[in-house]
């Protein structure tokens, strides 16, 4: 009998190695078959490593420690021995070990050793396969996870929204719809946007807007939303009912006291971008909405404090129009997705609020070039990238992020864990480093008729990487339903859920002889941590539902314009949030919140007798407007000053001394001090050079 054969699995040993000389462990596992076993080790010290036959003896039968020469060490994986051996590896087996050979004692084991205890391979709980080593990362099954390992540092406060002290003296009962939606929208990027506005109104000479004109404009945007006519923009300034046909007219101008032609001028000259910013669009494709994108980030920061629970997702701006690719106007970077129900134009990455179901931050996917240009880019992976920039304010709270497969790995789950965060996400295609492949292969055993009921599950541990490095474990778990679906984790349990409730129907034949349909509830058995997974899940997927089939602002805001859709897009965003807010507060408070439809229209009436609009006065065409909301250093036409209204409004520039209908709103105080400047010309632009030379922005 060989020497190999002499030792089993369970049996005490010593090393004879001069690294750990005289340690003590237990013999966990057998690599190999004859004289080419190798033994892996649990030693005392809690370490675990790989020896062949000369390196330990039966423990007490170490020889006296002799005078070794310096080892040459040399490490083999696991995965590696498997390939030299032929053989499969015992599941209880950790990552890479240390396997050294060279200097180790000649010494031969004494043949009266202990044979009581005999352990076969076939004996182990556990199936040796080395698909549990996915490219050098070893997994081992685990029976059941009945303690959370996340349970000292998990977050677990509820989401609050974050009121001012103004906006805190107002009781719940007292908040409308339009408290809500100021909360949400981006108020400090308004008066930026009136600014940029402004420079094109009075480079077209139109009257100048206002804070309360420009969110009348919004009510009005809403309200054609919500109560669509056929026949273009027109139809919504018909008064009355059409003698000709049975239509009837949205009559916008007695009702929302604004003209057709007023509402086109501010739409034609909706911007977020200075004419003077003296951004390239080769620098910066998407300057003409970074205001908004930016702005929504830090009101979402500074407004709400999520909860527990935060999910991952992409949010579509649907867009058929230019591409910058092939027009100079188009949008700069068109993603197309076809199984999306709005599947091509701008794609926005979006974390979300797993209680409210509130999106907090937002991410525009502008082409590869710049996404190589953002933070985290150079992690090798654009899903754990956009994943890190999404949740970096929250870095460090022990908060758990939801994340489909297009996000979910274990490099993200590795890297969340890294930044004081955990994860929970759904493994299909990125399964690099994920037994997928072991989980997949014991599906069949799960489901009706099978050997296990359908609701079964399947849960693998990892605690060291390919590197041989440790790390809080992570857990793949594999819940077999009709479907088996694979979740990569770094929290939760495996203790029983609440089960999977389904509707389902059939037809029957009742007493009286005619067909009848039965509904009833089938029910999944499933995990605690399935149930967590999905408890959040589909929260920006929710979102997108109200967004893109109950409010539907994108299919009626008809544009040829690519910022005018992606703000489209974050308006329609800020209105599903304020509606979720409102509804998770009032349900705080045991009563019962508005439906979608009713809150809409609300808000609508609300922003076009909104707050800010002042004293009214007539405008060109005959209307009623509100007064003029002077804004600073803008350019703004003579005409509008009441002291050309008799004259012809033209005055020399003070920068070409050449006659000019524009001046500076904020270099001037009228009637007395005026400074004439030239704005949007095609020959020269002395407003924005007087205003270089002076050093005002």
């Amino acid at each position: 009998m060989s020497k190999s054969a002499q030792l089993k699995i369970g049996d005490k040993v010593q090393s004879k190695c001069k690294v750990n000389f005289g340690a003590k462990g237990i013999i966990s596992s057998i690599i190999g078959n004859g004289n080419r076993k190798k033994f892996v080790v649990d030693w005392d010290l809690g370490s675990q490593s790989i020896h062949g036959l000369r390196g330990i003896c039966r423990d007490g039968q170490l020889p006296l420690q002799k005078q070794y020469t310096q080892p040459t060490k040399r490490r083999k994986t696991a995965v590696a021995l498997l390939d030299e051996e032929g053989s499969t590896y015992d599941d209880s087996t950790s990552s890479s070990e240390e396997y050294s050979e060279e200097g180790e004692s000649d010494t031969e084991l004494p043949s009266n050793h202990n044979s009581d205890v005999q352990h076969d391979d076939q004996d182990q709980d556990v199936p040796r396969d080395r698909n549990l080593f996915p490219h050098g990362r070893q997994w081992e099954l685990l029976p059941d996870l009945v303690f959370d390992p996340a349970v000292h540092d998990k977050f677990t406060q509820e989401t609050r929204i974050k009121w001012n002290q103004v906006e805190q003296l107002k009781s719940i009962q007292d908040r409308t719809e339009i408290d809500y939606f100021f909360h949400f929208y981006p108020m400090q990027t308004v008066q930026q946007t009136l600014n940029c506005m402004g420079e094109r109104l009075a480079r077209k000479r139109y009257n100048p807007i206002s804070k309360g004109e420009f969110f009348k404009w919004l009510g009005i945007r809403l309200a054609m939303t919500i109560e669509p006519r056929r026949g273009g923009i027109q139809a919504y300034w018909k008064e009355g009912e059409d003698p000709h046909t049975f239509s009837l007219g949205a009559s916008m101008g007695s009702r929302a006291k604004m003209s057709r032609h007023r509402f086109e001028e501010i739409q034609e000259c909706l911007a977020f971008c200075s004419m003077h910013d003296g951004i390239a669009p080769e620098d910066d494709p998407w300057k003409e909405i970074r205001l908004i994108i930016d702005g929504f980030n830090d009101n979402r920061q500074q407004g709400i404090i999520p909860g527990s629970h935060i999910a991952v997702d992409e949010v579509m701006s649907a867009w058929y129009g230019a591409e910058a690719t092939w027009v100079a106007e188009g949008m700069p970077h068109v993603t197309k997705i076809p199984r999306k129900p709005e599947g091509e134009g701008a794609e926005m990455k979006a974390l979300a609020d797993g209680q409210t179901k509130i999106l907090i931050r937002l991410d525009v996917m502008e082409g590869k070039e710049h996404q190589r240009k953002k933070a985290f880019a150079d992690i090798g992976s654009e899903g754990t990238a956009v994943t890190l920039r999404l949740t970096q304010p929250w870095f460090g709270s022990g908060r758990v992020v939801h994340a489909d497969s297009a996000f979910s790995s274990v490099k993200t789950c590795m890297a969340l864990r890294q930044y004081g965060l955990h994860f929970m996400g759904i493994i299909k295609t990125a399964h690099k480093e994920y037994p997928l492949t072991y989980l997949t292969s014991k599906a069949d055993e799960y489901g009706t008729g099978k050997v296990k009921p359908r609701g079964g599950h399947l849960l693998l541990r990892s605690t060291m990487g390919p590197d041989d490095s440790t790390h809080p474990p992570i857990f793949a778990l594999g819940w077999y339903d009709k479907k088996g679906k694979y979740l990569i984790s770094s929290c939760g349990t495996t203790l029983p859920g609440i089960p999977c409730k389904r509707p389902r129907f059939k037809k029957i034949v009742n007493n009286d002889g005619f067909y009848e349909t039965v509904a009833y509830t089938k029910e999944v058995r499933r995990p605690a941590m399935v149930e967590e997974f999905f408890s959040c899940f589909s929260s920006i997927d929710i979102h997108d539902h109200y967004r893109q089939g109950s409010l539907e602002m994108e299919r009626q805001w008809v544009t040829r314009r690519w910022h005018h859709r992606i703000f489209c897009t974050v308006l329609g965003i800020c209105i599903v949030d304020s509606f979720f807010a409102q509804k998770f507060e009032v349900t705080m408070i045991n009563h019962e919140p508005n439906d979608f439809n009713t809150f809409c229209g609300r808000l609508a009436r609300q922003l076009i007798f909104n707050e800010f609009l002042g004293n009214i006065m007539p405008t060109r065409d005959g209307t009623e407007n509100e007064q003029v909301y002077v804004t600073q250093h803008t350019p703004n036409s003579l005409a509008s000053l009441d002291a050309y209204k008799d004259k012809r409004a033209q005055r020399k520039c003070k920068v070409c001394k050449m006659k000019t209908a524009m001046f500076c709103n904020g270099c001037s105080n009228p009637p007395n001090e005026i400074l004439p400047l030239c704005s949007g010309m095609k020959d020269r632009d002395c407003f924005a050079a007087y205003h270089c030379q002076q050093g005002i922005n």
